[in-house]
């Protein structure tokens, strides 16, 4: 995508320009600066007020809780490349494109990105409430599937077949259909975070440039969305796995580092069958118990496969105890989309009371290479921290996002499932309501911040708190 002198890859000023919206009399380019945080630049024909950038008064930037001088090389590196084609860059802008025609044009760059907000109508955006059975096949455990965590399916289905079997389904079909109608999913739970925050919905979907069938895909899924198709053409956009059961933590919620076990690792061959859907992937997400504990995948990350479709992102839920510096280096190839770390405290005290592991200063020194490889080459492209809201941990909620703040990292609460250890804050009013307290006040300061998505999925989590305790419910998900 362009927009007269500057196309989505372009590097300005030290930054790197990500997306270019456009409309009549405005144009939207986002700048992903040095340290990973995107800024959006506002063009607009009418300047009612003259912007900070000498070279091109018309261009100023939209709210954010950044400091001037972090970003004033990168505005006026843009205003001075923007200044000559000025104004007619703008009559330019508003010549009408359509959406398929918009995502054709992100070509094969897969760093070049769109946000459907930018392309459909308000309409299109909010017809469905979540868009993951048409996006998104999930291999859950013990052989159960679906669009999503079992954990929110309301009748998991049970099914050890080849993936496009599985997404061609009476299973998935049914996903499809109960969200393409007017009435709630019956196929869903409520107490579905994504469901009750709206956060999988196509405002929040963004496309990628990649290879023509990719494209394709892309253009393929939105459509059978819109269209309500309940058994679309198409393959999944993302897949969701579980390398193993096996986990060397023993967290106080979760019962991987108790039962787990490499028995029923995927095997080599599993990540093999994947080769005809990575033309059309856009997502790889590898899932445990700790997935980086299966040798196999250690092997399949530093391996072959994934370089054969560099547009594929591969995303990664970890402790990250295994996620050492020389390990990063064997997977430097891979394109790691999304790396989310559980580490579900803010200090050390609270994490080995916890998470039951390896000490925090272990982990954050591989925190700081993860950071490091992300601020120098983009790779992993985006990081997240993320946290099981327990009656242990609910008192560090709010530190801990201030903590995901402080490493300009993503942030991520979770509900737990069950009650293990009496550790769930959802058979405990009290530690619900300091939860909903807390992610209120954090949903608040990422939409301060500009991160609006964050804060739908927080919104999500306090929501079906919320509800829970104005119906009375004290007792542990799911149910």
């Amino acid at each position: 995508m362009r927009l007269g002198p500057i196309s989505v890859g372009d590097d300005v000023g030290g930054g790197r320009v990500v997306a270019i919206a456009r409309a009549a009399g405005e144009a939207i380019v986002t700048v992903e600066l040095a340290g990973g945080q995107p800024l959006a630049f506002a063009l607009t024909r009418t300047v009612t007020r003259r912007g900070p950038f000498a070279a091109l008064p018309a261009l100023t930037y939209r709210a954010t809780a950044l400091p001037f001088a972090g970003f004033a090389a990168v505005g006026a590196a843009l205003a001075t490349r923007l200044a000559p084609a000025w104004p007619a860059v703008l009559d330019e802008a508003a010549a009408p494109t359509s959406w398929p025609d918009a995502i054709r044009a992100l070509g094969d760059d897969p760093w070049a990105t769109r946000a459907l907000v930018d392309l459909l109508p308000a309409e299109a955006l909010a017809r469905r409430a979540c868009v993951a059975p048409w996006t998104r096949l999930e291999y859950g455990r013990r052989d159960q599937y679906g669009p999503c965590c079992a954990d929110f399916q309301a009748a998991p289905a049970l099914g050890h077949a080849d993936p496009l079997t599985l997404w061609r389904s009476p299973h998935l079909r049914e996903f499809r259909r109960a969200l393409a109608a007017p009435r709630p999913p019956s196929t869903c739970r409520a107490t579905c975070p994504r469901l009750v925050g709206r956060s999988d919905t196509l405002a929040g979907m963004i496309v990628r440039g990649g290879p023509p069938a990719f494209l394709a895909n892309q253009i393929g899924a939105v459509t059978a969305i819109l269209d309500g198709d309940d058994d679309p053409p198409t393959t999944p956009l993302e897949l969701v796995c579980s390398a193993t059961s096996y986990c060397n933590y023993d967290c106080l919620m979760c019962s991987h580092g108790e039962l787990g076990s490499l028995a029923d690792e995927l095997p080599a061959a599993f990540y093999a069958a994947l080769a005809p859907l990575l033309p059309g992937l856009n997502r790889l997400e590898v899932l445990g118990g700790e997935p980086l504990a299966s040798p196999v995948l250690r092997e399949v990350l530093a391996g072959p496969l994934l370089a054969t479709a560099p547009h594929v992102e591969v995303a990664l839920t970890t402790n990250g105890s295994y996620l050492t510096p020389t390990e990063l280096a064997r997977y430097r190839h891979v394109r790691l989309g999304h790396v989310t770390v559980s580490l579900n405290a803010a200090t050390a005290a609270t994490y080995a009371a916890v998470n039951r592991g390896l000490p925090l200063a272990r982990v954050r020194a591989h925190l700081d290479a993860l950071l490091a490889a992300h601020r120098a080459h983009r790779n992993p492209v985006a990081i997240t921290y993320s946290m099981v809201l327990l009656r242990g941990n609910v008192h560090e909620l709010e530190a801990f996002a201030a903590l995901a703040e402080a490493d300009d990292v993503a942030v991520r609460f979770m509900l737990p499932m069950g009650d293990r250890n009496h550790a769930s804050i959802l058979c405990d009013p009290a530690a619900m309501r300091a939860a909903v307290a807390g992610l209120t006040a954090v949903a608040a300061r990422l939409r301060a911040r500009g991160r609006a998505g964050e804060a739908l999925r927080v919104d999500g989590e306090a929501g079906v708190l919320t509800e829970r305790l104005r119906r009375g419910l004290v007792r542990a998900l799911p149910d």
